[in-house]
């Protein structure tokens, strides 16, 4: 992706929070600059190991949520009139928010996909890959809904739950049960990093 692309997904990425209405939102914004979201990849070898990958994935998560809200409406308009566009694009946009200064580039960085291009550093606060990024938008300014807070938390699914832990498997069911916002960006994470973002050199 060349720089004229990075800043059409950056300007687009902006142009979504902003369009939130949220209170502060530019204050935000910028501190999200700060943060190295627009720079940072979004994995350290596998989707989108390159500077400004995290934005970009983050953008992809997006739309393909806002398109499965739009996809399914007619089907069931009583689960999805309940989850407005605003809290789709923030926890959809943010729910990576760790990553802005978990990786770094290796002196040997290497330029093919697949390669160890980064390395990781937990930083200050080494909680967890969800918890991480709640908090650090929390510390940043930014309200969320209980709805966002639980979809960003949740966002891998059981992947991020600890099956030998009975009290952490019920609340993730418990937070899926009751926001439906939680299993939508589950499903549009997924969308992107194992289609949108796949290599075709990796499809049969």
């Amino acid at each position: 992706m060349d720089k004229d692309e990075l800043k059409n997904v950056k300007a687009r990425v902006i142009e979504l929070l902003k369009s939130t209405e949220i209170e502060d939102m530019d204050y935000f914004i910028s501190e999200l600059e700060k943060s190295g979201y627009f720079t940072a990849p979004a994995s350290m070898k596998n989707h989108l190991c390159f500077e400004g990958g995290l934005m970009c994935h983050s953008l992809n998560v997006c739309e393909s949520a806002l398109l499965l809200k739009r996809t399914l409406m007619a089907e069931r308009p009583d689960i999805f009139e309940k989850i407005s566009d605003a809290s789709i694009i923030v926890a959809s946009l943010l729910h990576d928010m760790c990553k802005s200064d978990l990786y770094f580039r290796k002196r040997t960085a290497q330029t093919g996909l697949g390669q160890a291009e980064f390395g990781t550093d937990p930083g200050a606060l080494p909680i967890g890959h969800g918890e991480k990024s709640v908090v650090m938008l929390l510390q940043m300014g930014l309200g969320l809904t209980d709805a966002e807070i639980c979809a960003i938390r949740w966002h891998m699914g059981s992947w991020s739950v600890n099956q030998a832990d009975s009290e952490e498997r019920g609340y993730f069911r418990a937070a899926e049960k009751k926001y439906p916002l939680v299993t939508l960006i589950q499903l549009a994470d997924t969308i992107a990093s194992k289609f949108t973002e796949r290599p075709p050199a990796t499809i049969n």
